[in-house]
C-alpha cells in the first residue's frame, strides 16, 4: 500500500511539472494554446496592493495602462514596441485652441506689472504627428493635457516633464531693456517657477522661449493618482507690451520606468 502511494505521488509530481491548456503536449511549465483568445494577467489599479512582491511578477497596471514587472527591487514598465519606446513618453505641441483651425492666446496694450493668465478654449489644436505623439498610456483627449484652466502632466507619478512656451511680442522702443516673465505655479502645493526673458531696448518685436521642468506627484496629478489639479501659466511684463501671443505650448513627457 505504501509503495502504491509513493508511485501515485511521484506520478502526480511528474504530471504536474508541465501544464497544458488546449494542448496535450505542453512545451514548458505552462503552455497555453488558442486560435481565438488570449491570456489575461492580473489587473491592478495600484501595484502597492501587492505587499510582498516577488522578482519575476507581472501585472497589468490599469491606472497607467501598461504591463509592469517586478525586478526584485521595484516595478518597471515593459518595453514592447519595435522602436523600443516606452509606454508613457510623448510630446504634445499645442498650436492653438478653439473651433476650426483655432486661435492663439493673444493680448494687446498690456500695462506694466499687469498679471495675465494663459487660458485655452476647447478643442485644443495640436501639431501634426510626429511632432505630436501621445503617450501610449494616455487617452488622446484634451482633458489629459488641459482642464479647468490648468495644464496637466501625464498621469505617471514621478515622471519628469518639460514645458516649452514660445512667445511672440511687440513693444514700443524704450531707452531701457525690459523683462517679460512667465510663471508656472501649482496652486495646490505652492510650487512656483519663474523665468524672465530680457528684451533689449533696441528690440521692438521678437520671439522668446521659456522652458519649465516639473515632476508629476500627488500634489499636481488629479485623482485617482493625487489630489492636485495641474498648473496655472501666467505672465507679467516690466513695461507696457503692445502685443503678446502664445505661438505654442509643448509638453514633453520623458520615459518613466
Amino acid at each position: 500500500m505504501n509503495k502504491l502511494l509513493v508511485i501515485f505521488i511521484a506520478s502526480f509530481v511528474e504530471l504536474s511539472a508541465q501544464v497544458g491548456i488546449n494542448t496535450t503536449h505542453p512545451q514548458g511549465v505552462l503552455d497555453i494554446v488558442s486560435n481565438n483568445s488570449t491570456m489575461v494577467i492580473p489587473r491592478l489599479a495600484d501595484l502597492s496592493a501587492i505587499k510582498q512582491p516577488v522578482e519575476g511578477m507581472v501585472a497589468y497596471d490599469s491606472t497607467n495602462k501598461t504591463i509592469r514587472f517586478y525586478d526584485g527591487t521595484s516595478w518597471g514598465t515593459l518595453v514592447y514596441s519595435r522602436d523600443q519606446t516606452k509606454t508613457n513618453e510623448g510630446v504634445l505641441k499645442i498650436n492653438g485652441s478653439g473651433a476650426g483651425a483655432g486661435t492663439k492666446p493673444t493680448w494687446t496694450n498690456v500695462s506694466e506689472n499687469t498679471l495675465k493668465q494663459v487660458t485655452l478654449s476647447s478643442p485644443l489644436v495640436y501639431a501634426t504627428p510626429p511632432t505630436t505623439s501621445w503617450p501610449d498610456n494616455s487617452s488622446t483627449i484634451d482633458s489629459k493635457v488641459y482642464a479647468g484652466g490648468k495644464f496637466l502632466e501625464n498621469a505617471v507619478r514621478g515622471q519628469v516633464h518639460q514645458w516649452r512656451v514660445i512667445v511672440n511680442y511687440t513693444k514700443s522702443s524704450n531707452i531701457y531693456s525690459q523683462d517679460i516673465t512667465f510663471i508656472l505655479r501649482n496652486p495646490t502645493s505652492g510650487f512656483r517657477s519663474e523665468i524672465s526673458g530680457v528684451v533689449p531696448s533696441s528690440k521692438t518685436s521678437g520671439i522668446l522661449v521659456y522652458n519649465f521642468t516639473t515632476i508629476a506627484d500627488g500634489a499636481s496629478l488629479p485623482p485617482p493618482l493625487g489630489t492636485g489639479a495641474g498648473y496655472i501659466l501666467e505672465w507679467v511684463a516690466s513695461d507696457t507690451i503692445s502685443s503678446l501671443s502664445i505661438d505654442s505650448i509643448t509638453r514633453i513627457s520623458f520615459a518613466k520606468n
